[in-house]
């Protein structure tokens, strides 16, 4: 294969191939750590906010409401290789995806006083690109 010919499928292949990495964030981490601030019982719904802003979602309920707040990170990876001009065919794809979700859940009951909460944080386990 000539040195001109070398050159023009070194330019095609990296025509037609791509490659993209994304990140997503949805809500807002939280700042601290729910067990260090809540004390059932004795934690009110205006401490609550203080703390940890206004949440994502409110559920009203007969007995009291709920605080749920959510925060999602979700990677993606993406490597694609297709024919772009005449077909427009995919010839060989990989997409690699890590989605994450941190939760609180917070049940006050009528006085506005945590009743109880649950707290999951899974976001920390993201590997890295």
């Amino acid at each position: 294969m000539s040195y001109g010919r070398t050159i023009i499928a070194l330019f095609l292949l990296l025509w037609i191939w791509g490659c993209s990495i994304g990140r997503i964030y949805v809500g807002s981490e939280l700042k601290h750590d729910p067990d260090e601030k809540i004390k059932t019982g004795v934690t009110t719904k205006s401490e609550i906010l203080q703390v940890f802003g206004p949440p994502d979602r409110i559920q009203k309920q007969y007995d009291g409401d709920i605080f749920v707040y959510a925060y999602l990170r979700k990677n993606s990876s993406k490597f694609t290789i297709e024919e772009p001009y005449i077909t427009n065919l995919t010839l060989f794809q990989y997409t690699r995806i890590q989605q994450k979700k941190d939760g609180l859940v917070i049940l006050f009951d009528k006085d506005g006083v945590v009743k109880s909460y649950g707290f999951q944080k899974s976001t920390p386990e993201l590997t890295t690109f």
